[in-house]
């Protein structure tokens, strides 16, 4: 695992991101969890988001808005597959009717506590390899996976 540092393997149709933070699981866990922290770090660098709803519970809907920094809005939809407190949360990005209708793609975030702080895994897995392409080329999804992650770390140093 790297610490202060976003590790990201590419295996086929999956990106596969890893981090340390150090913060206990327990914080780790609520900055996924709650609309609250949500909003203060969500999408990669110079995003925003406002949420619509959010059921943070199995089968559970998110839908929010990721406001660019070219003042693009992208509608997003997430549904909770399967939420583990404090282990892990797994969901599929279900796009929007209007704005990222053609994203889909399950996330895995696994949580493990290691020594004073813990471990994240944030594997991306799209439907096949062509589809993973499409969407780093035309969204830089991958380089957005490693902000979106630094985000979060920006923002827990905050918190501690």
């Amino acid at each position: 695992m790297i610490k202060n540092n976003v590790e990201a393997i590419i295996e086929g149709n999956r990106v596969i991101y890893k981090r340390y933070f150090d913060v206990s699981i327990d914080l780790l866990f609520e900055a996924w969890s709650s609309q609250e922290h949500l909003s203060e770090w969500w999408g990669p660098d110079g995003f925003t988001i406002t949420t619509k709803r959010l059921d943070f519970s199995n089968g559970g809907i998110w839908e929010f808005i990721m406001h660019g920094p070219d003042g693009h809005n992208y509608k997003s939809k997430i549904q909770f597959i399967e939420i583990n407190k404090p282990n892990y949360i797994y969901y599929q990005h279900l796009g929007d009717d209007e704005g990222t209708k053609e994203i889909h793609f399950q996330s895995k975030i696994i949580f493990e506590e290691s020594g004073e702080g813990t471990n994240l895994t944030m594997e991306q897995i799209f439907p096949n390899k062509e589809e993973l392409e499409r969407v780093n080329k035309k969204y830089g999804a991958i380089e957005g996976g490693k902000q979106h992650l630094g985000n979060l770390a920006k923002y827990l140093e905050k918190r501690k």
